[in-house]
């Protein structure tokens, strides 16, 4: 009886695994240096395009999922920036190649709040954050937003790699910071079962940001960070939960 239930459960959780597509969980991280940042999580469903039997992961593709968030996050570290607000912000579709990564935008605005001895948000620059002409947070290329601030951002695509930067501060000084890095791994670590339930992927982005006061201003990095988790399809663990139901209650009335 107990093979029995083993070999029903492989079979339907092997069905779900060879499909074409695989549900997720997981959760878009948008934070400013190393300061707590918006976090907008999601769950969907992506194409993926793996190795057969579906195990190694080749490339996947997201739909919009995560968001749209609001929120505020304040800038500690900075005498010209106080803030960034963040409106609205989630994820456009990405397509990514493992193990190289891939673009994929963002939606919403990016406000950024400027000190100049004004309380909140009075002098502020608006960041759109959806990519214009191929460049974008998450997608690549430089973006000068100009104002009584011109602000500067050099972004870069997701990648499953990890990121190196270079920050500048007013003095001169040269660091370059500790960032997240991007991985893909499956049940026990293993890079071979991915796209099995329980695999794991994280992709990150980077982008250094700075502003024409460049005797006052720091270099900030805004690190993008992806998590997505695979999990088993709703209507396979359904199905597995009334097959074990019905086989127990069988096996039950065989032995009276």
């Amino acid at each position: 009886m107990r093979k029995l239930l083993v070999a029903v459960a492989t079979l339907l959780f092997a069905g779900s695994v060879h499909a074409a597509t695989l549900p997720f969980g997981g959760a878009l991280v948008l934070q400013i240096a190393t300061l707590p940042g918006l976090v907008a999580p999601g769950i969907s469903i992506g194409v993926v395009n793996a190795t057969a039997p579906l195990g190694h992961l080749n490339s996947l593709v997201i739909y919009p999922a995560f968001g749209p968030v609001t929120a505020s996050v304040p800038v500690t570290n900075s005498g010209t920036i106080n803030s960034v607000v963040f409106t609205n912000v989630g994820n456009l579709t990405g397509n990514f190649a493992f193990g190289s990564g891939g673009p994929m935008g963002l939606s919403g605005l990016a406000k950024i709040c400027l000190a100049l001895a004004k309380p909140g948000c009075a002098a502020s620059v608006n960041v759109p954050l959806s990519p214009v002409g191929g460049v974008g947070l998450g997608v690549g290329g430089t973006k000068t937003i100009t104002g009584g601030v011109n602000i500067t951002m050099k972004h870069a695509p997701w990648t499953v790699g990890q990121p190196v930067m270079t920050i500048h501060s007013p003095n001169s000084n040269v660091t370059t910071p500790a960032l997240p890095g991007g991985f893909v791994h499956g049940p026990n670590s293993a890079t071979s079962s991915t796209a099995f339930p329980s695999g794991t992927i994280q992709l990150v982005t980077v982008s250094k940001t700075y502003t024409s006061l460049t005797t006052a201003f720091p270099e900030l990095p805004v690190i993008g960070v992806l998590q997505l988790h695979f999990v088993p399809e709703p209507g396979t663990l359904l199905l597995v939960g009334f097959g074990m139901v019905g086989l127990v209650a069988f096996g039950r009335k065989r032995g009276r």
